[in-house]
């Protein structure tokens, strides 16, 4: 039978979880759906029992109760509904990691099933597809809409008052008393919930590619016994999603380059090593955190990337947590050279570790946090550089793109970038063509300088 769960949040939202075994037997899987109202969990969990102990038709996963008012009960029962293919599409894929699987699968647990996981295969659409994306460009693009936000503290609300009003205030750790009290004098001012926005062009791409158009593609293919496929034709098949803005990539020039790595070594120096690591090599986080002692040929002077410290899914829990990914991504293991200078500072700073610790560690000597990381140092670190001049947002990612943008204005062959940067596909590093630098605008006057000399003596040395 249905059980209605009522739950509470840390900051004292309510919701009712009901939960139930499906079809009833005691070693069944379990379901269940999440309702924001009493009353309305007590009415689908009666449903749920009318069901025979199975979801009712109508009220697909993520519905929170409330009946799919696109639902048709006159559809083909012989053909599966998008949620149910979708579903084991996911499951199956060779190709895809646990954690891929399970990222398709949430994704379209929160964006696809809700509107059209109900039709089945064949009644999807290009007008449905093409209505899912208004749908999705009008959704809030971040946290629960369903619950409220956690109150501000009065530190932090003191704090966001006092950057508001120009008012001198630490960034972190405890709020001076003096700032405490002109802000209760203010009548204690609360800051304005900000504004979620909605999902962006890009994120509703990377939910299509990911979690919808391989599901019609499975579709169209004969089954393993030589069974006949489920479509002849893709809505995908000639639908076009909107167009993505292109944004210019984050990367730092000249002497931004020593601005912004002087600002971390005045946070922390060792942090500022794993920065230069991953400027001079173009390595990920990830594959910069994963390093071992072992992986430093200070002789050959190189590094060897065969592993990453990614956020994975754990089979176990069913959560996700930081561990090593034995091999990069691609899955390709590549050997990237290092400078002389490089390869000294790495072999001193690893002196006295095992060969099988971490290259770069925490305080406790396990793998680097990448919030740790982000919150004490390279947040307070970009603060301090735009203090001093700095006018980019520099993630650890940028770094990234600041090394192979350093390659291809040196005159790196393309395939030699691919090789450094671990690119599977050579168009993705062409992309880095789509933008010229301040180095290939230099290049671009020089070889026009011809015309500009001719216009110089036609219309005069003013022109």
């Amino acid at each position: 039978m249905a059980r209605v769960i009522e739950r509470t949040a840390k900051n004292g939202a309510k919701s009712w979880l009901v939960k139930w075994r499906i079809g009833g037997g005691r070693n069944s899987k379990e379901d269940f759906e999440t309702c924001y109202d009493r009353q309305m969990a007590n009415d689908f969990a009666a449903l749920v029992t009318l069901s025979g102990e199975n979801r009712p038709h109508g009220y697909p996963k993520g519905c929170h109760g409330i009946e799919d008012p696109n639902y048709d009960p006159r559809h083909d029962p012989e053909m599966p509904s998008f949620e149910h293919y979708a579903r084991h599409n996911y499951a199956t894929r060779l190709g895809a990691s646990p954690t891929q699987r399970a990222t398709y699968l949430a994704e379209a647990e929160r964006h696809i099933f809700p509107r059209f996981g109900h039709l089945p295969l064949d009644q999807v659409t290009r007008r449905v597809l093409r209505e899912w994306v208004e749908w999705m460009l009008t959704k809030p693009s971040a946290g629960n809409q369903h619950q409220p936000r956690a109150a501000l503290s009065d530190e932090q609300a003191a704090r966001r008052w006092a950057h508001a009003n120009s008012i001198s205030a630490k960034k972190t750790g405890r709020l001076s008393p003096d700032v405490l009290r002109q802000w209760r004098d203010a009548d204690s001012p609360q800051p304005a919930p900000p504004d979620a926005g909605t999902l962006s062009a890009a994120t509703v791409a990377k939910v299509y590619r990911g979690a919808i158009k391989p599901v019609f593609q499975t579709a169209l293919h004969q089954g393993e016994d030589g069974e006949p496929p489920l479509l002849t034709s893709s809505p995908c098949t000639g639908f076009h999603l909107p167009t993505t803005p292109i944004t210019a990539r984050a990367v730092l020039y000249g002497p931004e380059v020593a601005l912004y790595l002087t600002a971390v070594h005045d946070i922390d120096p060792d942090t500022a090593l794993f920065i230069i690591t991953e400027m001079a090599t173009g390595l990920r986080w990830g594959e910069t955190a994963g390093l071992n002692v072992t992986h430093l040929d200070p002789a050959g002077r190189q590094l060897h990337i065969v592993q990453t410290y990614a956020y994975l899914l754990d089979e176990t829990t069913g959560r996700r947590r930081w561990q090593i990914k034995p091999y990069p991504k691609g899955k390709k293991q590549r050997i990237v050279p290092i400078s002389p200078t490089l390869a000294a500072l790495l072999t001193r700073h690893a002196e006295g570790s095992h060969t099988d610790q971490p290259l770069f560690q925490s305080r406790t000597g396990s793998y680097m946090n990448y919030n740790n990381q982000r919150n004490r140092t390279l947040q307070p670190a970009l603060s301090l550089a735009r203090e001093r001049g700095l006018a980019k947002h520099i993630t650890p990612h940028a770094l990234r793109h600041t090394m192979i943008t350093m390659l291809r204005d040196g005159g790196v062959a393309p395939g030699i970038m691919q090789l450094i940067a671990g690119h599977a596909s050579y168009q993705t590093t062409a992309t880095y063509s789509n933008q010229h630098t301040p180095a290939q605008r230099t290049l671009i006057l020089n070889a026009v300088q011809p015309v500009i000399t001719a216009a110089s003596a036609l219309f005069g040395p003013k022109v």
